[in-house]
Parts: C-alpha cells; structure tokens; sequence
C-alpha cells in the first residue's frame, strides 16, 4: 500500500463550475544534476518541476496565477530573471511574482525555491 506524502507537491481547492485552485509547494533543484549549477539551471529545474506537478492537475504555467521565488543571495536575481522572463515570455498575461533574497536553504548547493499558485477553469 503506497503512503500519501505528509506535505504533497500540490493540494486542490475545488472552485464553483468545475475550476480548481491549485497550490504548488516549493520546489529546489535537489535531487537533480542542476544542484550546485548557476542559478539559471536550478532556475529552469524549478519550473520543469513545476510544469510537472501542474500537469498532473491538467494544469501547465499558463494557469499560473502568482509564483515567489527565494534565492540565497540577491546577487542570483539577474540569472533568475533570465529564465523566468524566457519561461512566461509568449504569454498573454505571466503569473504575478514575487522574488525574496538572503533565503537560507539546508544545503548550500541550493540557491533558489519557487511556489506557485494556479487556477484551472471549469469546462466551457
């Protein structure tokens, strides 16, 4: 019998006609050969691991509502800011965000984490 996580990468607030609200916990690199990595790589891990736990609600970025980022050291935000402008760039309207510096991570080899909040409409 397999165990339900204790904190689960997503959880579902049900909306009226069908839509859903979905909370992504935060997401590192760790675990992945981005670890380590300039922030632009840990960066693009975050939201391919993002991506992944939307899809698995039907959802993709274009659903995001809002995402906050940490990064360990303010000095990584330009490289951040690279990948999050490439990764929302053809949409009509990119998630509101917010970016928060001086995070610390329990292990140095991270230096960014990214939430995320995304609503699914109901069917047409």
């Amino acid at each position: 019998m397999s165990q339900r996580p204790l904190f689960p990468p997503t959880r579902i607030v049900p909306l009226g006609g069908g839509a859903k609200l979905i909370f992504c916990s935060g997401v590192t690199a760790r675990g992945s050969e981005a670890v380590g990595k300039p922030v632009q790589e840990q960066a693009r891990e975050c939201l391919a691991r993002l991506e992944r736990a939307l899809a698995g609600e039907g959802a993709g970025l274009e659903h995001l509502l809002k995402i906050t980022t940490w990064l360990s050291d303010m000095r990584h935000y330009d490289g951040f800011n690279e990948v999050r402008r490439a990764a929302f760039e053809g949409l009509a309207t990119p998630p509101a965000s917010t970016c928060v510096g001086g995070a610390q991570f329990t292990t140095t080899d991270v230096c960014i984490e990214i939430e995320a909040i995304a609503v699914l409409p109901g069917p047409a």
